[in-house]
């Protein structure tokens, strides 16, 4: 025969660490959301350009401490829905890189100066 105590004090330690595995798995999801929400809603990242070559298409900046290059069309993705590249004219000629770009979700936000 089934203790029926001994069932009842098995279910709870049962049920009280799914509860709890629950719980962390409940705060994670809502600190990820939190932290992308950040990224893409109020965070712009902050880009020095170090150096800058229009005729070559190469473009130097500093992002987090950190030195980049970047060659011709290249999109480098900064993080969040942000990144940055160099921007052209096309012309019969070929390309003429003119800008640089700040981009959200492939979109202009700010011409960037040198």
């Amino acid at each position: 025969m089934i203790d029926k105590d001994l069932l009842k004090t098995h279910l709870s330690k049962t049920n009280d660490i799914i509860i709890k595995v629950a719980a962390v798995v409940g705060a994670i999801t809502v600190i990820a959301g939190g932290y992308t929400f950040y990224l893409n809603t109020i965070w712009k990242p902050t880009v020095t350009v170090t150096q800058v070559d229009y005729k070559n298409g190469m473009l130097q900046f500093t992002f987090e401490g950190k030195t980049n290059e970047i060659f011709g069309d290249t999109n480098f993705y900064l993080g969040g829905d942000w990144s940055i590249k160099l921007g052209s004219v096309n012309l019969d000629s070929g390309d003429k890189y003119d800008t640089i770009q700040l981009m959200k979700r492939g979109a202009v936000v700010e011409y960037l100066n040198n």
